[in-house]
């Protein structure tokens, strides 16, 4: 589980290769002000089976880009330069960024930018030039310029940005293509309410949204319950889990970092498994600087909370 951010959206599969780099033109002006950080990435986060008919996981990964840029000095350099995002294909910089959420099919940023500003880098990209699709609850929508059946598809407004690909069928799958535009409106709808939400109708998500703090980066998903021959203490990889994530925190020279497992039921939950994760991880994994680590059951999740350096995160 240890590493600086988990993609699981790449910038290519959103917007095009290079899309997301190279396009340098950076606004000043911010009149407008997107959501509030992390507090509500889990309300765009849809049913894994609602674009891709076959899947029956879901995993997010959200990123508040300011609070790092606003940290930056409390890296180290090198760290730093991995986490830093460019975002130049929408104007936009670090600094701008309060939430970046990868979904599996889409992406959301919201923050601070000017829409007029977003539009203009969209239709003069010069990797890939968008142009105007129409408009639904309030985004206007955008698709590439040069096909006729888009890949991907850009959703503005004045509170978020919406990025979708277009879902393909695997081999001998009997269900439809999901076009770009279909998966943008898809996750408009989540957060607005009238979509399912995952966090509504899966319980493990719940439970481990509910349970993660909603800090600088938070990460996870859910998967099939791990049977014993799967299980592994220096992966992190528990019998009986069903969801796992991770959350840090960045306060100035101090990072405050999370990690929670959720199993089918309470009594699937070992603390001395995740004590030999933990011991198995202590020279040379995540926490070979940690300090004050603590293991704590509560219900049927293990939680394990510990503060390291924020020049260490990560090395």
């Amino acid at each position: 589980m240890e590493q600086t951010r988990r993609r699981f959206l790449t910038a290519s599969a959103v917007m095009g290769t290079g899309a997301l780099a190279g396009c340098g033109a950076v606004t000043d002006a911010i009149p407008f002000v997107g959501g509030g950080g992390l507090g509500d990435y889990q309300q765009w986060a849809y049913p894994a089976d609602q674009f891709d008919q076959d899947a029956d996981s879901l995993d997010f990964d959200a990123t508040n880009q300011k609070e790092i840029y606003d940290s930056r000095k409390s890296f180290y350099p090198s760290t730093y330069s991995s986490l830093a995002t460019n975002y130049g294909a929408v104007g936009l910089t670090d600094r701008s960024v309060t939430m970046d959420l990868d979904l599996p099919e889409g992406r959301v940023l919201t923050g601070s930018y000017d829409t007029a500003e977003v539009v203009a880098e969209l239709e003069d990209d010069a990797s890939t030039e968008y142009e105007s699709d129409g408009s639904y609850s309030g985004y206007e929508l955008y698709v590439p310029a040069d096909r006729d059946t888009p890949s991907q598809a850009v959703a503005v407004s004045d509170s978020a940005i919406v990025f979708g690909q277009r879902v393909e069928p695997g081999f001998g799958a009997d269900w439809d293509a999901v076009a770009a535009t279909d998966v943008v409106e898809g996750i408009i709808d989540t957060k607005g309410g009238s979509g399912t939400r995952a966090v509504n109708e899966n319980e493990d998500l719940s439970t481990l949204v509910n349970t993660l703090n909603s800090g600088t980066n938070v990460s996870g998903g859910t998967r099939d319950e791990v049977g014993s021959g799967r299980a592994g203490a220096e992966t992190g990889v528990f019998e009986g889990q069903v969801a796992s994530g991770q959350s840090w925190t960045v306060d100035g020279d101090t990072t405050s970092r999370q990690w929670v497992f959720v199993f089918d039921s309470e009594g699937d939950v070992d603390t001395g498994d995740v004590d030999d994760w933990i011991e198995a991880n202590d020279t040379g994994g995540a926490f070979t600087r940690a300090r004050n680590v603590n293991v704590n059951q509560n219900g049927r999740t293990a939680v394990v909370t510990a503060e390291i350096d924020t020049y260490d995160l990560f090395r």
